[in-house]
């Protein structure tokens, strides 16, 4: 078990720094949320055909500097083996510095990827996503 969850931080942390390394251009028409569904399209079949539904930004911690980490989650409708597979979930960390750049990770997509074992994507999601 412990060496169960010291491999999903290392992934975790790897994806996070992942995505800190890649720069995504700031475009005004596209805002943070639409970003961060185009870097989930990244990872589907067929990403024309993605509809998302239930798509919520947590924030995790904010600075007095004005710095803000947190996540968004939500479903995406996918598919598998070309059959319709119903919505997956997915999640995506994100941070935001007090200068207003936008750093997104690799996404966490349901069944998608074995980035991420199934019942370690429980695990996170339960944690990060499941907040009031």
């Amino acid at each position: 078990m412990l060496l169960r969850t010291l491999v999903l931080l290392l992934v975790a942390g790897c994806a996070y720094i992942a995505g800190i390394m890649t720069e995504i251009k700031l475009d005004p028409e596209l805002d943070t949320e639409g970003r961060v569904k185009s870097s989930v399209e990244d990872f589907l079949a067929y990403p024309s055909a993605a509809n998302y539904k239930n798509v919520q930004y947590y924030v995790l911690t904010k600075s007095e500097e004005g710095d803000e980490t947190g996540y968004y989650c939500g479903e995406v409708f996918g598919f598998e083996n070309e059959l319709p597979h119903g919505y997956k979930r997915f999640i995506v960390r994100l941070h935001k510095n007090r200068a207003g750049k936008v750093m997104i990770s690799i996404p966490f997509v349901e069944k998608t990827d074995d980035i991420i074992p199934a019942e370690q994507f429980e695990s996170v999601w339960d944690r990060y996503c499941k907040r009031s």
